[in-house]
């Protein structure tokens, strides 16, 4: 099986080599979903991820401002998408984002005031690639996302972003 592995792997490495020249043509498509995304402004009216998640309906458009990270993992590897952490439950935490409680107290908190963010390309699907390459974001960076509420039938709010603004 291990032999096999590495066998796709430098299939995989001779391909990317021979591919050198659409590589960086997909390069400049990234490029352009990335600024798609880009906000050049913070938009008015950010509510925190909990006031979204307890009012927003179904399809509603939002602004919602959270962090990422914050004690939980907030990636999705190699899609565009990750979770945001309402700012106000950070203080639980310390400044690099750990439990200063028992974590698993900790990890519900933020597990309970966390969203998950998705940045959809044109065919309706998350982007099948990774947001921080993508999109530039860190982990503790404050983000405010643009976009559309959704809410499955669990109540769990996700967020079909269309633009984002990293706070500094």
């Amino acid at each position: 099986m291990r032999c096999f592995v590495y066998f796709v792997a430098s299939v995989s490495m001779m391909a990317l080599m021979i591919t050198g020249c659409a590589r960086s043509s997909a390069s400049s498509i990234e490029s352009a979903t990335a600024t798609k995304f880009q906000l050049s402004a913070e938009p008015q009216g950010a509510v925190e991820v909990l006031d979204v998640k307890e009012s927003a309906q179904d399809g509603q458009p939002v602004v919602v401002v959270g962090r990422l990270g914050g004690g939980v993992n907030p990636w999705v590897e190699g899609r565009a998408a990750f979770l945001i952490v309402d700012t106000r439950i950070l203080p639980s935490c310390d400044a690099a984002g750990h439990c200063q409680a028992d974590c698993a107290d900790c990890a519900k908190e933020m597990m309970a005031a966390a969203t998950m963010v998705k940045f959809v390309g044109d065919d309706g699907k998350v982007i099948a690639h990774d947001a921080r390459e993508l999109l530039g974001v860190k982990e503790q960076e404050t983000v405010v996302i643009q976009g559309t509420a959704s809410r499955d039938k669990g109540g769990n709010v996700s967020i079909a972003a269309d633009g984002f603004f990293i706070r500094r």
